[in-house]
This record gives C-alpha cells, structure tokens and sequence, in this order.
C-alpha cells in the first residue's frame, strides 16, 4: 500500500525500492507486489530487475511460479527488446510458455 502511494506521489525512491525487493531473493516468496509495481512505473531499472528475477526463477523446481508469471507478463507490458532472450527461456516452462508467446508478441522485432 505504501509503495503505490509513492508511486502515485511520484517520488523516485519507490522505483529503486521495488527493484531492489524483487531481486531479493532471501526475500523471493514477497516479491509478487514488487514485480507489478515495476511494471506500473515502467521506470528504468524495471526490465533489469525483471529480467534477473525471472532468470532466477526458470530454474528447475522452482516453487515461485506466480512470481515468475508475473515477469513475464510484465516484461510483455513493457514491451522491451532486452527481455527477448529471457522470454525464449521461459517457453521451455509448461507453466509459462503459453504467457511468454503473448509476451514476445508484444515485444516488436521478436517472435
């Protein structure tokens, strides 16, 4: 709650914050809130922490599926070129390929 009335505040803190949450991984199991809000801020360092947090969770056994979900929607979202190779990754994963498709589709120049 705190975090989206920085947002809305616009203060440049949050964006730092949130990144730095969703690539905690002592702290994966929280990371879900972190994640979406990067995609709302669509602030620089956005696709980076996605990137590395979604890499971290194409692992085998991961258990943090919804985490890693929601990296991929949003770096669908954001629709940045830098997410193509992890994107490809994630259509390996039964439980993400069906999201990465709609992901890369977004994403222009990428299949």
């Amino acid at each position: 709650s705190a975090a989206h009335a920085l947002a809305r505040l616009g203060d440049p803190r949050t964006a730092r914050a949130a990144a730095a949450l969703a690539t905690n991984e002592l702290r994966v199991a929280y990371a879900l809130h972190p994640v979406r809000l990067l995609v709302e801020l669509r602030a620089p360092e956005a696709v980076p922490a996605l990137i590395t947090t979604l890499e971290r969770r194409l692992r085998p056994h991961d258990p943090y599926r919804r985490v890693a979900l929601a990296c991929v929607e949003g770096l669908g979202a954001l629709g940045d070129d830098r997410a193509g190779p992890v994107l490809n990754d994630a259509l390996a994963h039964p439980a993400l390929a069906q999201a990465a498709v709609r992901a890369l589709a977004r994403i222009p120049g990428q299949r």
